[in-house]
């Protein structure tokens, strides 16, 4: 069972990716298809790296600040970042050229029918947002979208934490220790999304005050984010699933593109 339509997204990824490197390097040496996985791995940091800069940017336009103490949602984007092991040299690089560049940018929230009625949201942060919008109305007419409106109120924002335990107790143990922990962080939930991986759901205004905490009752701290999540799901059949992950990766193509949102519930 995949816990989220993240984790299903990179298993396909990876199905795909793995049976394309099959064939090509069929008969190389081993040391060759060792360097084409670490390369996979390096451009899907490398593409990590550009949505968090491409968000920090936007925080930096919406909070006003560059400095991390006075513009909090930037604050917890460079701790994203750090986790991460993003050098620190390109997050100061991404600093200082948010306060060179001057181009109007500005961030939407584009909201999207997709495929099987799921719901999306599609946030884009550029300096020509009218070209944007109908660069990814050609994606979306030939991949099973369409533009509507008025779907961010079915989505609330929230602080996600994603935390690695190592302990050898059973899970529902695990998570009753877990769960008075949040409580004292002041997280709203806990759930088991992954082996060993837990999932607190807290405020999005007290998302770096949890972390914090649950850093120092001994958690390691995997990702720490602010995120949409729907207040309502919806299931997909193979078919409108496998449309929903092309349109996915296609707009995840494009450069303006910081985050993608659905609601789609895989079980």
């Amino acid at each position: 069972m995949y816990k989220n339509i993240r984790q299903l997204t990179r298993i396909y990824a990876f199905h795909n990716e793995l049976s394309r490197m099959t064939k090509r390097y069929a008969g190389h040496s081993k040391w060759a298809n060792i360097r084409h996985i670490k390369g996979l791995k390096d451009a899907e940091r490398a593409n990590y790296f550009l949505k968090l800069s491409r968000q920090m940017k936007v925080a930096i336009q919406e909070g006003g600040s560059v400095d991390p103490a006075a513009n909090s949602k930037l604050s917890n984007l460079i701790d994203q970042a750090r986790r991460a092991s993003m050098p620190a040299a390109t997050i100061q690089s991404i600093l200082k050229g948010s306060q060179t560049d001057k181009k109007p940018y500005k961030r939407l929230l584009l909201e999207i029918k997709g495929p099987g009625s799921c719901l999306m949201l599609c946030e884009i942060f550029s300096d020509n947002p009218h070209l944007t919008k109908q660069g990814i109305a050609t994606i979306l007419r030939k991949n099973g979208g369409k533009y509507i409106e008025n779907i961010t109120s079915l989505f609330t924002e929230k602080g996600i934490i994603e935390a690695e335990v190592k302990s050898s107790e059973e899970m529902s143990k695990v998570l009753e220790k877990a769960t008075d922990d949040a409580i004292e962080a002041g997280a709203e939930d806990v759930t088991d999304v992954d082996n060993n991986i837990l999932q607190f759901l807290c405020g999005s205004s007290n998302l770096k005050a949890v972390t914090t905490e649950l850093e120092a009752k001994g958690y390691n701290i995997l990702s720490s984010s602010i995120e949409y999540l729907p207040l309502k799901y919806q299931t997909l059949n193979e078919k409108d699933m496998e449309t929903y992950l092309k349109l996915h990766e296609k707009l995840e193509s494009v450069p303006e593109v910081v985050r993608i949102i659905n609601n789609i519930e895989v079980e």
